[in-house]
């Protein structure tokens, strides 16, 4: 039926029209933010698992920076321990050749004079090995490090607490001045060096477990990565076969809609 009141071929044409354009929008908006998903009219199933999926990759990036953290640390730590090691081995000759019958009370004051020296450097480098102004070395540091997005996994502890490396700790409290007291100082030298040498095992055992954890970290992540793009990554490919499929559609929609306005122009001549 012919009517001037209600162009139903137009009105048609204007809603399928609008209904491309929306379409259209929602294509050209995936292709340029390159996201499949860029409001929760999109898919809001997929936007609720892809944003749990946002918090877990939040939590294993916060568990890689504590690893690094705490590997930092240890590695300070370990730093530390070298060089007192590499003291004690200077103290220990000087302590050696002191307790031989083969140099004078004269120059054993002099060996002395070195060796108080270096027990002060070991003291020196207990109060500047530190973390953030933090002392690493002096048999207070105790921390946990969480190291997993998943909040049943145990966090590991860098316990230094057990043993504290300043001289006296380590039983250097004595003299070179006589060869029985450069003597005492060997065995008191001896049993300082298994001492930091068990410092830095336990030191290097915790560095290995941050490496395998740090590596399980990045795993969990590239992982969750992949899962992530399953919802989120637009397929641009697709997308651009759509946007054509939908131009054709638009242009389809004008040309009817241009059609219909013509035919509404065409028959109201007839009344005229």
């Amino acid at each position: 039926m012919a009517s001037i009141n209600t162009n139903m071929s137009a009105t048609l044409a204007v809603s399928n029209l609008n209904k491309t354009t929306d379409e259209m929008t929602s294509v050209l908006t995936a292709m340029s933010s390159g996201k499949s998903i860029n409001s929760a009219s999109d898919d809001a199933a997929g936007l609720a698992v892809y944003t749990a999926m946002s918090v877990d990759y939040a939590a294993w990036e916060q568990a890689g920076d504590n690893a690094e953290v705490a590997t930092a640390i240890l590695e300070t730590a370990d730093g530390g321990l070298s060089e007192i090691g590499d003291i004690l081995e200077r103290m220990y000759e000087l302590a050696s050749e002191a307790s031989s019958g083969s140099v004078t009370d004269t120059e054993r004051a002099y060996l002395d004079a070195e060796y108080q020296e270096l027990v002060a450097q070991v003291d020196s480098i207990v109060n500047s090995t530190t973390y953030f102004d933090t002392s690493l070395l002096d048999g207070t540091y105790n921390q946990n490090f969480t190291v997993s997005a998943d909040s049943s996994v145990a966090a590991i502890a860098v316990d230094l607490s057990a043993q504290a490396y300043d001289a006296a700790s380590l039983g250097l409290a004595g003299d070179l001045t006589s060869a029985t007291n450069a003597a005492t100082e060997l065995t008191a030298i001896e049993a300082a060096v298994t001492t930091v040498s068990s410092g830095r095992a336990t030191v290097g055992a915790l560095m290995s477990r941050f490496d395998y954890a740090s590596g399980n970290i990045e795993t969990a992540q590239t992982n969750l990565e992949a899962a992530m793009s399953v919802y989120m990554d637009a397929d641009i490919a697709e997308l651009s076969a759509e946007q054509t499929e939908l131009g054709v559609k638009m242009d389809s929609a004008i040309q009817a809609l241009s059609v219909s306005n013509e035919n509404l122009e065409k028959l109201s001549r007839l009344l005229s």
